[in-house]
């Protein structure tokens, strides 16, 4: 097993934004991927940017390690920033021979080429920031561990430079400037997210959470500026988190606007700035420019660039809903030749996979949420672990000569009539999101089946042991637990490093 990423670890994604105010740490959701699993027999830290489908081969364009390599030369304090990916090309060019062709002077990694028996494809998508003008320039995305760390710190410098001088009204005696500063302060600490699905929601509740605490009375850090922070959560939708059942969605905007957030509904981005964002409402076309300090993108996903070089050497109708990879049952893609066909798997957010539901009358794709990438995950590594013909339809197990072993597991699954492997099928458990104030939302399911709802204390338990349950091991838990103990006794830490 080879596994290829741009970063050495796992991350667990829906705490991010808990990551994002400290109430978690970086490195309490993070596992390394050569500790992960044992049986990885080589990890390549590199971004696949090209393919070559019929030869069977896949395009690395390795991570630099300039904190070390630097260090040789005595320029390690030069080092580039590890949050800051090297630039990557959104296409492959090839030479004659069918190598990848590079421009040093373009900044990109060594390029080096992978074979492979069976590519998994599970790179993810990312925030479509080009949707809105300004947005990739402006928006803080939510989507890596990266992105958490340096929201975490812009959050901080926004409360810094706001208790500056020169937004105070004793630093004036004129009274229009003193209105100014004013006015400046509380821009500083305005905080906008764009997006009212469950990351924009959680982060939402996480905001209104830390700045209880940071700027409450009497011992808050800074307590100067409790009437100035604010939150706008800017929702395009009439609803929030609208995949939950109609009474949690009220609950949930409820809860938020107790807390003090401001909820904007049916409303379309228009523009985003380094200092304020333009909003056009649905219908009316009314436009508002909203000054804020920062801008959260926690609204659409793109397909990465790798997934469109994908889809150029695979045939037309490879091509999914919004850039995504069409799938079927068994999560294989359409390829060229009979002989590729089975040889690559898409699975979690970039594959797009019909899901069967009775209760709706036409079939539409999964959710792209962490639920689903995960249990088409295990079902991807069992067609692997259990030897499926991968090119049949459907997979089905070899045929034995004479002469091969006894097989155990070949065995057992005969006895359990799996000698054709079945379709993926997702088993909805529910959803979850916080809301902030020690309080959550949940909806318990078994597939089609509502269970029961939950909001306030009892669901936030419910949420903490879930998402506890679900890290990569027992350390990731125990240092979860840790930092949960630790932000009730001592609050979040607010220092940056």
């Amino acid at each position: 097993i080879v596994v290829v990423s741009p970063v050495n670890h796992f991350v667990f994604t829906p705490m991010l934004a808990s990551a994002a105010v400290g109430t978690v740490e970086y490195r309490s959701m993070t596992e390394p991927i050569r500790v992960t699993n044992p049986n990885i027999d080589n990890f390549v830290e590199g971004r696949a940017i090209g393919v070559n489908v019929l030869e069977k081969t896949v395009q690395v364009q390795l991570t630099k390690l300039e904190t070390a390599t630097n260090a040789f030369t005595g320029m390690a304090a030069n080092a580039g920033g590890r949050l800051d990916p090297d630039p990557v090309e959104s296409m492959v060019v090839y030479g004659e021979d069918g190598s990848v062709l590079r421009d040093p002077s373009q900044g990109a990694g060594t390029v080096i080429d992978l074979s492979y028996d069976h590519l998994v494809c599970a790179v993810g998508t990312s925030s479509r920031l080009s949707l809105v003008k300004g947005a990739a320039d402006y928006c803080f995305p939510l989507k890596t561990s990266q992105d958490s760390k340096r929201l975490r710190t812009a959050i901080g410098e926004s409360l810094e430079y706001a208790s500056r001088p020169d937004v105070q009204e004793y630093y004036y005696e004129d009274d229009e400037m003193q209105h100014q500063a004013s006015e400046e302060r509380r821009r500083r600490v305005h905080i906008a997210i764009v997006g009212g699905g469950p990351t924009g929601v959680e982060l939402a509740g996480e905001l209104m959470d830390f700045f209880q605490q940071v700027c409450g009375s009497p011992d808050g850090a800074y307590k100067h500026l409790r009437d100035d922070v604010s939150v706008t959560l800017i929702q395009s939708g009439t609803e929030l988190v609208p995949a939950m059942d109609k009474e949690l969605r009220a609950r949930a905007r409820q809860s938020l606007e107790e807390q003090g957030v401001r909820v904007i509904f049916n409303t379309r981005l228009q523009e985003v700035g380094q200092d304020y964002v333009v909003v056009k409402e649905k219908g009316s076309g009314a436009e508002e420019t909203i000054p804020v300090g920062l801008t959260v993108w926690a609204a659409g996903n793109a397909p990465v660039p790798f997934v469109k070089e994908l889809l150029s050497q695979l045939p037309p109708e490879a091509t999914g809903s919004a850039g995504r990879v069409n799938v079927d049952d068994w999560l294989r893609c359409p390829t060229p030749t009979p002989e590729t066909f089975g040889s690559i798997l898409v699975l979690g957010d970039v594959a797009c996979l019909n899901g069967r539901d009775k209760y709706k009358p036409e079939p539409e794709p999964l959710p792209q949420t962490a639920q689903v990438a995960g249990q088409q995950g295990s079902f991807a590594a069992r067609l692997l672990n259990r030897g499926y013909e991968m090119d049949a339809t459907p997979p089905r197990l070899p045929e034995l000569s004479s002469g091969e072993a006894f097989s155990l597991l070949r065995t057992w699954l005969v006895a359990r009539g799996l000698e054709e492997a079945q379709g993926f099928r997702f088993l909805s458990l529910g959803l979850l999101a916080y809301i902030g104030q020690e309080e959550a939302l949940n909806q318990v399911m078994l597939g089609n089946v509502p269970l029961f709802n939950y909001s306030g204390k009892v669901a936030f338990a419910l949420w903490r042991t879930v998402y506890l349950s679900k890290q990569a091991s027992t350390r990731n838990q125990a240092l979860i637990a840790f930092d949960w103990l630790r932000t009730e006794a001592f609050g979040r830490d607010i220092t940056r490093l």
